[in-house]
């Protein structure tokens, strides 16, 4: 839904990968905003560096639902691989992270900004795993490790 409002705000007909950018970093909560930050890239330079990807504004009409392009839809589709890949059964913003990170194979606005798909999964996998852990201990109180 980010991406979507992001390609109606720039009057895009069509969402694109910059789009799904902008919408990931519109979770500044995410784990993909705290991984790009752990980075030393500010979210202000990502929005930036994918504004500046966006395709310049249609003076036709944007459609009340804005269809996905080729490459969107390619790194949807690469999201649900990386989730199940890492044996979630959920899809976070790491997930869209890291499928853009592969869709981009190094020259993308992510890419270009310096932001490396093995580390950003090793990162995030050593992330989730603290939180599981942290989480198994809320569940199970009173009991010491």
């Amino acid at each position: 839904m980010a991406a979507q409002n992001e390609a109606r705000a720039a009057g895009n007909p069509e969402i694109g990968t910059a789009h799904l950018v902008l919408g990931l970093i519109g979770e500044p909560e995410g784990l993909a905003a705290a991984f790009i930050k752990a980075q030393d890239v500010a979210l202000d330079t990502v929005r930036q560096a994918a504004t500046a990807a966006l395709p310049a504004a249609t003076d036709g009409e944007i459609p009340e639902l804005i269809p996905y392009n080729a490459d969107a839809r390619k790194a949807l589709e690469l999201t649900f691989r990386e989730a199940l890949r890492m044996g979630h059964n959920y899809v976070g913003t790491e997930h869209i992270l890291l499928a853009l990170l592969e869709h981009e194979d190094g020259s993308g606005v992510l890419s270009g900004l310096g932001i490396d798909k093995a580390a950003a999964e090793q990162a995030i996998a050593e992330a989730l795993a603290i939180l599981t852990a942290g989480q198994a201990k809320l569940q199970a109180p009173g009991q010491e490790g």
